[in-house]
């Protein structure tokens, strides 16, 4: 989507991150959304989503490749061009939805491209998410109040998240079909630890370990980029439960790279340099040894 964005303001920064405040696709307001549209999309895609010569038709990606792309802050974009990295999205949660609602409303060519897997869990709340500052209060006291009562409300949201994603996940057992899923269609371009990859082009796989589990789903089913299109009749829902599943063990896994981090590239790779760095010193220092032999004679 074209760059036409501003930074956002201080409440739309908020919004975007407290996750008690998260809008309802219910609630979502298509008039709302084409404000955001036109500020923030139509410059590179068009007033009525058909495209330009800098950015491509929207008509038929479908909702689900919008709110990837929107919500992992890859558009809109200041170089439509260029790929984009993940960053903090530009527009809030509810402005999100807002756009989402007018693009199923005014833009979206039928039911062209797929839905948003609302069922999969997106993000976890955080702490920051609920942290109060200091400034809104007048006294110490009532910081103090406001403090405990946001690390309440960050508990209950946890654990609403935590059930939210057993209750998604519950019929992923298979650890082993999860890996063989991941290590068939993802890790030649991800990494078989999820830490992302060079492709052709001068493009490259993004690192998954920030992805939420709809995020995830989303990119599967919509193929962003360079990345193949993955729709439930290649990879069934079931399967992709598996999968994300795996993903988020690769996610938890600790990194012991110590102070020679190699961001767990992979077995071979980190054996082959393993064994040129160990050879390297071991030819380096008969090359001393031979030297200083000769010196001494």
């Amino acid at each position: 989507m074209g760059y036409a964005a501003v930074a956002p303001t201080s409440d739309q920064a908020q919004a975007q991150t407290l996750a008690a405040e998260v809008a309802s696709p219910d609630d979502a307001d298509a008039a709302e959304g084409k404000v955001v549209f036109d500020q923030t999309c139509a410059s590179c895609h068009g007033l009525d989503g058909s495209g330009t010569a800098t950015g491509p038709d929207l008509r038929e990606v479908g909702p689900a490749s919008i709110d990837f792309y929107v919500s992992t802050g890859r558009m809109p974009s200041s170089d439509p061009s260029a790929q984009m990295p993940r960053r903090e999205p530009v527009v809030s949660e509810e402005e999100l939805a807002d756009l989402i609602a007018y693009y199923n409303e005014s833009i979206r060519s039928g039911e062209a491209g797929p839905e948003i897997p609302y069922e999969v869990p997106d993000e976890a709340p955080e702490p920051e998410d609920f942290e109060p500052q200091r400034s809104d209060f007048e006294s110490d006291e009532e910081y103090e109040a406001a403090v405990e009562e946001s690390a309440a409300e960050y508990e209950a949201a946890l654990e609403e998240y935590e059930a939210e994603y057993e209750d998604y996940i519950q019929g992923a057992s298979d650890t082993d079909m999860g890996m063989r899923l991941y290590l068939t269609n993802c890790a030649h371009c991800h990494g078989w630890s999820g830490g992302g990859g060079a492709l052709t082009d001068g493009r490259w796989a993004p690192e998954i370990h920030d992805s939420t589990p709809r995020e995830i789903y989303e990119a599967m089913v919509s193929g962003p980029g360079a990345m193949p299109m993955f729709s439930d009749g290649v990879i069934s829902p079931e399967e992709k439960q598996e999968l994300i599943s795996y993903v988020k063990t690769l996610q938890a896994e600790p990194n012991a790279g110590g102070i020679f981090d190699l961001q767990r590239v992979g077995q071979v790779a980190e054996g082959f340099i393993g064994w040129t760095v160990g050879l390297s010193l071991i030819v380096a220092c008969a090359i001393w040894i031979t030297a200083k032999q000769r010196a001494h004679d």
